[in-house]
C-alpha cells in the first residue's frame, strides 16, 4: 500500500512540475490547409525531423510503430505495411501522400521510394478521412512533408540547410548518407539531396535473415520562387532507383529461411524505380483567402525475380510496366473571424500497362490486362468558432470513378477467365464528415466527436486481379469485374486534455462496414490441384477499439510519451475474426535534455504488444508478446571542424536481443513456423550517426 501511496505521490508531483513547462504547439496540414493541431477533431500523429535524426530509422513506415493504434508488419528492413486501426497500406485502406499530392500504384513497396533522411515530418490522420481525401482513407492517412530550403529568401544568395551525413546499424551492416545542398537569395530557394543506402541480411536471435539486403539511390529536388512574402511556385523532382529482398511476410512467405526440403520462396525487387515531377503554387489572393495548386506526374516500373519454390528449378520474371499517374489539386480556404472554410478538388488517372511475365528467362508473355482509372472529385469543409472556444466543422465529398479494363492483348486463355468482358466501370460517392471539439466546463478538458462515412473503389489491379501461380505457389487467382465499392460509417468519442505542458487524448471508436474487399477460396481447383481465389466483397464486418496517448513536459530537462491501444474485428456475418487486428499493444519513452550538457539528450523507449490470441486461423496463427527496449543519446557541436554544426547521434534498439515478430505480419499457415515465417524482427542493433552543416 505504502508502494502505491509513494508511486501516486511521485506521478502527482510531475503533473504538477509540468503544469509550469511548455510543449511546442504543432501545426499540421492533414484538414488539406495548415492549421493547429488542437483546432482538429481528428486524432492527430506527427512525427518530427528531431525524432527521425535522432533515432536513425532504417525506413519510413518503422518510425511510424511508435504513434497510438499505429503498427508496422515488415517484408524486409525496407519495405512492408503500415496497419491503422486495423486497416493495412499493403489493402489500399491507408493511403499515402507525399506534399498532399496522392501516391497510388505500388501499395507497400512505395513506402521504399521515400529515403527518411528526405522527410520534414510525418502526419497521420488516424480514423476515416473519405469526405476530405476521397478512396482508401478507411484507417486514416499518411501524408509526408519533404524538407526544403529555409532562411531569408528575399535577402543575397546564401547557403542553407547544406550538411553531409551517414549512419550506421550492426544488425545488417547498414548505412544510409546523405549530401544536402540548399541556397536562398533574390527570391528563389533549393534544395537537392543525394541519397545512398545499402544492407546486407538482417540479424536475428534466430540467425541472419536470408533475402533482406537491399541497396537505394536516389535525389530529390524542391525548388521554388517567390514572388512576394504571400506568392511562391514551386517545382519538386524526386527519381529512386531500389533493389531488395522480400524477406517474408505479404506473398513473399513462408520465405527462404524453411528446413531442407519444406518449401522456400524466393522473392526480390529487382529494381523498383520511381521518376516523379510536380509543379504547384500556394499564395494569398485575397485579404485572409489562401490558394494551394498542383500538378504531377509518378511514373514506376518494377521487375521482380520470383522463385515460388527453391526445390524446384523454376524461376520467374516479372515486370509491372507502371502505372503511370497524372494528378493534381485545388484547395481555396477562407479564414474569418468565426467561420472558416474550405473548397476544393482533385484528380488523378492512373494508367496500368498489362504486365508480363517470363519462365527461367524464356520469352515474356503478358499475364495482365491494360487498366485505366480515372477519379474527380470536389470537396467542402466548414469549421465555425463559438465564443466559448467550441469548434464544429462539416465536410462533404463527391467522387466520380471511370475505370477501365483492356483485354484485347492477352492470349486466348486468359481472355476466357475475364469471360472477354472490356467494358468501362463507373462508380459515384458522396461522403461526409462531422467533428466537434467542446469545452468541458474543466479548464483545457474537452470533449472531441466524429461522425464519418466511408468508402473505397475497387482498384484497377483489384478489378483486373489475375495470378497464374508464377508469383504464387499455392493458389490462382481470377478476376471479379463484378466487384462493389467497400462503404461504412465510422464513430468517434473521447476526452482531450490540452495545456502549455501536457497533452492528453483517450478516444474510443466504432466503425461499421459492408463490402469490404477479400481474397476467398472459390471451392474450385484448377487442374494442377491448387485452389482457385477470386477477390470478392463479404457482407458485414466491424471494428472498435480504444486508443490513450499522453505527453508531458516533466520539467525543462525532462519530457515523457506513451500510449495504448486496443482494437478488436469481426466478419458479422460469420463471426470470425478479422485479420492483421492488433493486440493491446504500446510505446513509452522518457527523455532527458540536460542544460548543464548543452544540446545533448538520452532517450529510453520501449515497443510492447500483448500476446495475440483472437486471430483469423484461416490464415493467421497466434503469436507470443514481447516488450522491446531501446536507447538513444546525441549530442550538437557549434564550430568545429570547419562545420557550423557536427551532431553525433549513438541508439541500441532491442537491447536484450529480443525474439519476436509484429503480431500482424502475415505468415504462411499450411508451412511451418520459421524465422521467416512469420518474419522475425531484427534482433539488437547498435547504431551511430552524424550529421555536419555547412
Amino acid at each position: 500500500m505504502k508502494k502505491r501511496v509513494l508511486s501516486l505521490s511521485v506521478i502527482c508531483a510531475a503533473l504538477l512540475r509540468a503544469n509550469e513547462q511548455k510543449l511546442d504547439e504543432i501545426v499540421v496540414t492533414v484538414q488539406r490547409s495548415e492549421q493547429s493541431i488542437n483546432d482538429i477533431s481528428k486524432s492527430i500523429s506527427v512525427v518530427s525531423k528531431e525524432k527521425i535524426e535522432e533515432t536513425m530509422p532504417s525506413s519510413v513506415p518503422s518510425i511510424l510503430a511508435s504513434e497510438p493504434g499505429i503498427y508496422y508488419a515488415p517484408n524486409s528492413q525496407q519495405t512492408g505495411q503500415v496497419v491503422i486501426r486495423g486497416f493495412s497500406t499493403q489493402n489500399n485502406r491507408a493511403p499515402l501522400f507525399i506534399d498532399g499530392n496522392r501516391v497510388r500504384g505500388r501499395n507497400t513497396l512505395e513506402y521504399m521510394m521515400v529515403d527518411p533522411n528526405q522527410v520534414e515530418r510525418i502526419e497521420v490522420a488516424r480514423g476515416p478521412a473519405s469526405s476530405l481525401y476521397g478512396t482508401d482513407s478507411f484507417g486514416g492517412i499518411i501524408n509526408v512533408i519533404s524538407k526544403r530550403a529555409s532562411g531569408d529568401v528575399f535577402g543575397d544568395f546564401a547557403m542553407s540547410d547544406s550538411y553531409i551525413s551517414s549512419q550506421f546499424s550492426s544488425v545488417g551492416k547498414d548505412s544510409a548518407n546523405r549530401l544536402q545542398l540548399g541556397f536562398v537569395g533574390h527570391g528563389f530557394d533549393a534544395l537537392l539531396g543525394l541519397n545512398y543506402k545499402t544492407g546486407r541480411d538482417y540479424n536475428t536471435p534466430e540467425g541472419k535473415i536470408p533475402n533482406s539486403n537491399y541497396l537505394s539511390r536516389s535525389f530529390d529536388f524542391i525548388g521554388g520562387y517567390s514572388f512576394s512574402h504571400k506568392h511562391r511556385v514551386e517545382l519538386q523532382a524526386r527519381y529512386s532507383h531500389v533493389n531488395a529482398g522480400r524477406a517474408g511476410g505479404q506473398f513473399a512467405a513462408p520465405g527462404m529461411a524453411s528446413k531442407q526440403g519444406v518449401l522456400r520462396r524466393y522473392m526480390t525487387t529487382d529494381p523498383i524505380t520511381e521518376k516523379y515531377l510536380s509543379l504547384g503554387y500556394k499564395g494569398e489572393i485575397y485579404d485572409n483567402t489562401n490558394l494551394d495548386v498542383s500538378l504531377y506526374r509518378r511514373e514506376y516500373y518494377t521487375h521482380m525475380r520470383i522463385i515460388p519454390d527453391t526445390n524446384k528449378n523454376t524461376y520467374n520474371d516479372v515486370y509491372v510496366i507502371g502505372p503511370v499517374v497524372y494528378g493534381g489539386r485545388a484547395i481555396l480556404k477562407h479564414t474569418g473571424d468565426k467561420l472558416d472554410t474550405t473548397f476544393g478538388m482533385d484528380w488523378y488517372h492512373q494508367n496500368n500497362n498489362s504486365s508480363e511475365q517470363s519462365v527461367n528467362s524464356g520469352k515474356r508473355n503478358i499475364t495482365s490486362p491494360r487498366a485505366t482509372q480515372l477519379n474527380i472529385a470536389t470537396f467542402g469543409l466548414l469549421e465555425y468558432n463559438f465564443d466559448n472556444g467550441a469548434i464544429l466543422s462539416g465536410s462533404l465529398r463527391y467522387d466520380y470513378f471511370n475505370t477501365s479494363v483492356k483485354i484485347k492483348e492477352l492470349n486466348e486463355n486468359i481472355k476466357s477467365i475475364f469471360n472477354n468482358l472490356e467494358s468501362d466501370i463507373k462508380n459515384k460517392k458522396l461522403t461526409y464528415g462531422l467533428g466537434a471539439i467542446i469545452p468541458s466546463g474543466i479548464e483545457n478538458l474537452s470533449l472531441i466527436a466524429n461522425v464519418n462515412s466511408i468508402f473505397r473503389a475497387p482498384t484497377t489491379h483489384e478489378t483486373a486481379n489475375i495470378s497464374t501461380a508464377v508469383t504464387n505457389a499455392t493458389y490462382y487467382s481470377i478476376p471479379n469485374p463484378s466487384l462493389k465499392p467497400e462503404a461504412g460509417m465510422s464513430y468517434e468519442i473521447g476526452l482531450r486534455y490540452d495545456n502549455d505542458a501536457i497533452k492528453a487524448e483517450l478516444i474510443g471508436f466504432l466503425g461499421e462496414y459492408k463490402d469490404l474487399i477479400i481474397s476467398k477460396n472459390t471451392g474450385r481447383k484448377a487442374s494442377d490441384g491448387k485452389a482457385i481465389n477470386q477477390l470478392q466483397n463479404i457482407g458485414r464486418s466491424q471494428i472498435k477499439g480504444i486508443e490513450a496517448s499522453l505527453a508531458m513536459q516533466i520539467t525543462n530537462e525532462l519530457s515523457a510519451k506513451t500510449n495504448i491501444a486496443y482494437l478488436r474485428g469481426k466478419d458479422k456475418d460469420s463471426g470470425a475474426n478479422l485479420p492483421q487486428i492488433m493486440p493491446l499493444f504500446g510505446y513509452i519513452s522518457l527523455k532527458y535534455k540536460p542544460e548543464f550538457f548543452a544540446n545533448s539528450f538520452v532517450e529510453y523507449s520501449g515497443n510492447w504488444a500483448a500476446s495475440r490470441t483472437k486471430v483469423d486461423e484461416t490464415q493467421e496463427r497466434k503469436r507470443a508478446g514481447y516488450f522491446v527496449h531501446n536507447l538513444y543519446l546525441g549530442k550538437e557541436l557549434n564550430n568545429i571542424a570547419g562545420f557550423k554544426k557536427f551532431s553525433l547521434n549513438f541508439g541500441i534498439e532491442n537491447i536484450f536481443n529480443k525474439k519476436y515478430a509484429s503480431p500482424v505480419v502475415p505468415e504462411a499457415i499450411n508451412y511451418p513456423v520459421s524465422p521467416t515465417n512469420p518474419l522475425l524482427n531484427p534482433g539488437r542493433n547498435f547504431k551511430i550517426g552524424f550529421k555536419a552543416n555547412f
